[in-house]
């Protein structure tokens, strides 16, 4: 993924969040490659939501959680990952998809099972508040033999996600978010 999508705002940190604070929009700060932005949500279908940068970069998650990319080096096409439903009801054994572009054009297909173990909420400083939050380890294990780690900081009460940090296939460039304002 190219660093397109941070090019949105300049600064990092406390000024995304006073530049979050300033914005009557739904937005996210994100942050790749050390690099970091604000994103504005666009709309809104269902679980979607798509998030834009000013250059028109884009991140689509599904349920809070990173789907789609556009407008990268390597895109990321989609990745199927469990529900709040099916993290509900066990905490391993899911299977999840990653579907990519690397920057040559070529198309890569990886499945793969995923577990997660969470903490005790704990409080976690987002861009615009400071929330009780339980910090998630999930481990994807792909089909080839590798592995990836992902990190989500999640409500107790409703699996809502907040943040995150995600390798989408294995050596992926890994992608930070947290939510500045809400969109629910």
């Amino acid at each position: 993924m190219a660093p397109e999508l941070f090019a949105l705002l300049p600064g990092q940190g406390e000024e995304l969040s006073a530049h979050a604070e300033a914005l009557p929009y739904a937005s996210l700060t994100a942050g790749m490659n050390g690099n970091e932005a604000l994103l504005v949500m666009a709309y809104q279908v269902g679980p979607d939501t798509l998030w834009q940068a000013q250059d028109r970069a884009t991140l689509q998650l599904r349920q809070g959680f990173p789907y789609s990319t556009a407008g990268f080096n390597a895109e990321l096409l989609s990745l199927t990952y469990p529900s709040s439903e099916q993290w509900e009801a066990s905490d391993s054994g899911h299977p999840v998809s990653s579907h990519w572009r690397d920057a040559d054009g070529n198309e890569h297909y990886l499945s793969g099972q995923v577990s997660r173990r969470c903490e005790a909420a704990r409080p976690q400083e987002l861009p615009l508040a400071t929330l009780e939050l339980q910090r998630c380890e999930e481990r994807v294990e792909w089909s080839n033999g590798d592995n990836s780690r992902n990190i989500t900081w999640r409500a107790p009460n409703d699996q809502r996600l907040w943040a995150g940090d995600v390798e989408a296939w294995p050596g992926a460039s890994r992608l930070e978010w947290q939510v500045a304002r809400p969109w629910w």
